[in-house]
């Protein structure tokens, strides 16, 4: 049973991993000339003191696109940022059952924004919602980002859960 449960958790997070090096692809062609427009606002508003506002709402835009394709990316691969002084003094096993905990209470968070940013993405497609900086851009297609990173984000949570489970109990 086991064996067949990991063997599940190994396809499934063969896909996932193709799946978040499409999104860090698509982060990495968004961020080239993501760095070109914010860096031409940045002098716009230094040498002109001025800055076109399309340019602040497309950079924002950007920004958001960017860092939901990074969440799950970047939990994955263990370079997100983590605070273990205090952990760290705690005895291995204690370590895992709080690791158990905090998966438990991402997960919940990151289902949460998950579904809220999804109502937030329907509401903009029903609604038609608009920039509202000038440039009267549809917002739903970079909504849809969001819901989608945190899904991404959820799955890994819940490997990561699954993985922090198997410490605590064994792997046998």
């Amino acid at each position: 049973m086991k064996a067949k449960l990991n063997e599940l958790v190994a396809k499934a997070e063969s896909i996932l991993d193709k799946i978040l090096g499409g999104c860090m692809a698509l982060g990495a062609l968004l961020l080239v000339p993501w760095v070109f427009i914010f860096t031409g606002t940045v002098i716009a508003r230094g040498v002109f003191h001025m800055s076109p506002r399309y340019l602040e709402e497309y950079t924002g835009y950007w920004t958001l696109i960017i860092t939901c394709l990074a969440l799950a990316y970047a939990l994955r691969k263990g370079v997100h940022i983590r605070t273990d002084i205090v952990v760290n003094r705690f005895p291995p096993q204690v370590r895992a059952i709080i690791e158990i905990f905090v998966a438990v209470i991402a997960l919940a968070v990151s289902c949460v924004f998950t579904a809220e940013s999804t109502k937030l993405l329907m509401f903009a497609i029903a609604e038609g919602i608009h920039g509202f900086l000038g440039t009267e851009a549809l917002l739903w297609p970079i909504y849809l980002w969001v819901p989608i990173g945190y899904g991404l984000l959820s799955v890994v949570l819940l490997l990561y859960f699954f993985h922090t489970i198997l410490a605590v109990v064994g792997k046998d």
